[in-house]
């Protein structure tokens, strides 16, 4: 009897590859490190990717923005813990007497941690849109024919490149200066290099002069501490409407809190 031959057995499919997984797990996007290099190294290829709406060479800046500040977060929950979301970042008062008050008022502060926890979650993507509105408004402005999608973008572009090199700075920075102030520190240097960021993708894409991108660039730089205002004044907001709403306190009783007095 003749043997028949035997069909080759199938492997099967091969493990995942790393950036497979991490598309899976996290949104990651396999342009996203050549679109982190460029950010670095080239801004004003990337917006000009944007603007001509070339989809195929850089990773969506949405998308990419959505990895970093989810990335950024967790660094900073890991360097500093829960304090920067907690109720004691707002109150002047010591823990234990926050917490005593707090009793007083027939909750707790751990109860009222985790309840601004989680809606701080939910409010710092609002927040963080609207405090960024009026950079994206002023690349419009500079660009009054282009669309206000395309200059969202566009200063995402400059953004993501800022948020990147936050978080590779405070790892660097963690073992030489401490916890908090690695992320001072970082935010710092960081913030000047968004302005060098900007100056290149406004020389390229929205000034014909070197004076007319430093004059442009000038009204950038003036515009940050209104954003700054914006978004501690939106988070205030956000944290009068749920102690107000979800526990029926007074945020400026919090605020006056001093010593071992209550107000």
């Amino acid at each position: 009897m003749s043997k028949e031959p035997h069909t080759p057995v199938d492997p099967g499919p091969k493990g995942p590859q790393l950036d497979e997984m991490l598309d899976s797990l996290m949104g990651w996007n396999r342009n996203f490190i050549r679109t982190l290099k460029d950010s670095f190294l080239h801004p004003e290829w990337v917006a000009g990717a944007v603007l001509h709406q070339d989809q195929q060479a850089y990773a969506n800046p949405i998308r990419l923005l959505v990895f970093l500040f989810g990335l950024y977060m967790t660094l900073t929950v890991f360097i500093v813990g829960t304090d920067a979301q907690s109720v004691e970042a707002v109150a002047p008062a010591g823990p234990e007497i926050l917490n005593a008050w707090l009793t007083e008022q027939g909750t707790s502060l751990d109860e009222v941690n985790a309840v601004w926890g989680f809606w701080l979650q939910v409010f710092i993507w609002p927040i963080l849109v609207l405090s960024s509105l009026p950079y994206a408004l002023l690349f419009k402005a500079y660009a009054p024919r282009r669309t206000l999608y395309g200059a969202v973008l566009v200063y995402l572009t400059t953004i993501n490149a800022m948020t990147a090199a936050q978080i590779v700075l405070t790892i660097v920075l963690l073992p030489f200066v401490g916890k908090e102030m690695s992320l001072v520190f970082g935010l710092l240097i960081v913030t000047l290099y968004y302005f060098y960021v900007t100056g290149r993708v406004l020389y390229a894409h929205y000034a014909s002069t070197l004076w007319g991108t430093l004059l442009k660039l000038f009204s950038f730089v003036l515009l940050t501490p209104v954003t700054i205002v914006i978004t501690v004044l939106l988070q205030l907001l956000a944290f009068d409407q749920v102690m107000e709403h979800r526990f029926d306190l007074n945020v400026s009783d919090i605020v006056q809190l001093r010593g071992d007095t209550a107000p």
